[in-house]
Formats: C-alpha cells, sequence, structure tokens
C-alpha cells in the first residue's frame, strides 16, 4: 500500500475489535488519514485491517501490546522506519475484569487493570512522544470513562472500584500531557464512549461501537482552533 507522504499518521491501540476498530474504520476512511490498526494479538490485527482495506480505506496493521515495554519498543521503532512521525494517538486499548462485582478488591486486580488502562497508556504515550514531536499537529485521544468521574461517581451505587479508579488515574495523565504541550499546540483529550455493546461488557451495552467512536474521531480530527485538556462525550463536557 502506497501512503502519500501528507497524510496524517494515526495509531490506534486495541483496534481489532469494538470501539478501536470503529474509531480506525472512521479514521481510515476520511481522506488524508492513514490508521495503523494496533493489536496485541498480530492475526487479529491483519484480520481487522485487511477489512478495512477491502472497503477501500487507507490502513495496515501494527502489532502492539501496550503492557510490554518490548512490544511497544518494536511499534516505535516500526512507525520510525516507515513513517518518521506520528500525527494522531488513539489510546483506546483497555480491560474490565468481570469478577471485579463478585470479589473484593485484590491485588492481581488491580495490577491486571491499572497495567492496561492507565500504565500502558501512559507508557505508550510517552514512547510515542519523539513521533509526535515530529508531527506539525499533534493529536492524542485517551479512551476514558465517565465511571472515572468523581463527580458522577458520588451518589451512585457502588461497584467496579478499579475499573473506575484506573480511569480516573488515565484522566489525571491526560491533564498531565495536556498542560505539558499546550503551548506547542498540542490537542490532547479524553473521551468517554458511552455504554457500548462490547466485548468489554458482554455485549450488554445500550449503545453501539460505532456511536463510542464519534467523539474520539471528533477529538483526534481537531483543528487548531480545538480544545485540549477536556473530558467529554458525543454530548459534551463531562464533569472531572
Amino acid at each position: 500500500m502506497t501512503v502519500s507522504s501528507s497524510s496524517k499518521i494515526v495509531l490506534v491501540t486495541g483496534a481489532n475489535q469494538g470501539i478501536g476498530f470503529e474509531i480506525a474504520k472512521s479514521l481510515s476512511s476520511k481522506p488524508g488519514y492513514h490508521v495503523l490498526v494496533g493489536s496485541r494479538d498480530t492475526q487479529r490485527g491483519i484480520d481487522a485491517a485487511q477489512q478495512l482495506q477491502e472497503q477501500g480505506f487507507s490502513a495496515e496493521p501494527i502489532a502492539i501490546d501496550i503492557t510490554s515495554d518490548k512490544s511497544i519498543a518494536e511499534a516505535v521503532q516500526q512507525v520510525t522506519s516507515k513513517f518518521g512521525r506520528l500525527d494522531v494517538l488513539v489510546n483506546n486499548a483497555g480491560i474490565c475484569l468481570h469478577d471485579e462485582m463478585t470479589s473484593a478488591p485484590s491485588l492481581r486486580n488491580f495490577h491486571e487493570t491499572f497495567s492496561v488502562n492507565t500504565f500502558g497508556a501512559t507508557i505508550t504515550t510517552e514512547a510515542f512522544i519523539p513521533l509526535l514531536t515530529a508531527s506539525a499537529a499533534p493529536r492524542i485521544v485517551f479512551v476514558s470513562s465517565s465511571m472515572g468521574s468523581l463527580t458522577q461517581r458520588w451518589g451512585y451505587p457502588a461497584g467496579w472500584p478499579i475499573y473506575c479508579s484506573s480511569k480516573a488515574a488515565l484522566n489525571m495523565m491526560m491533564l498531565h500531557y495536556a498542560f505539558k504541550y499546550k503551548d506547542a499546540g498540542w490537542k490532547i483529550n479524553a473521551t468517554c464512549p458511552g455504554y457500548c455493546a462490547t466485548n468489554l461488557n458482554g455485549f450488554s451495552g445500550k449503545d453501539t461501537p460505532a456511536d463510542g467512536a464519534l467523539n474520539a474521531v471528533r477529538l483526534a480530527t481537531l483543528g487548531d482552533d480545538g480544545e485540549t485538556g477536556t473530558f467529554s462525550n458525543k454530548e459534551g463536557t463531562l464533569p472531572w
């Protein structure tokens, strides 16, 4: 596949299914965007990218496990060698352990959830900073959740404390990067996709993955006058 030198290069993690796939699908369908379909499972990434290519969209697979320093480094090297920059990073990969509702918080569950939802997204972002710096207009999107909103959780039924905490911490990391790169013109924001029918929740959500992708795609394609350091969904701004 030939990619124009003027195309915006986008990496979406966890893009082989669900909301991540819909984000990749929407962005790769836009003229001037080329999407790297990030997947921990190499074959699933290849299959997902092929689905997009068959629709005439500009996409290719890239293997990346955001809990592995080695995998992240290899992905960075691949993007460096082929493109020399990254214009948009969408930190979508995430997990929710279903036994969290049936058991007390455990060290294992904390480690596993934060390793992906918070640590993995942060370390991936840090690793790609040099390539984002090479872009004329860097954009970073953190796929968070309203369950990480301290304001909204007050008064809600108790539940999912580890998942909620991991997303609240992710929002703080987003703010860290947004503040750090604000003067350089970077647009860095967090989005809540909503309660979508995905593998994460056993396909019990009321919205579609395509619905969940809408605001992430908007944030990934912000113009120079776009917002930064915000937390929102497709309806508007969310409370911290």
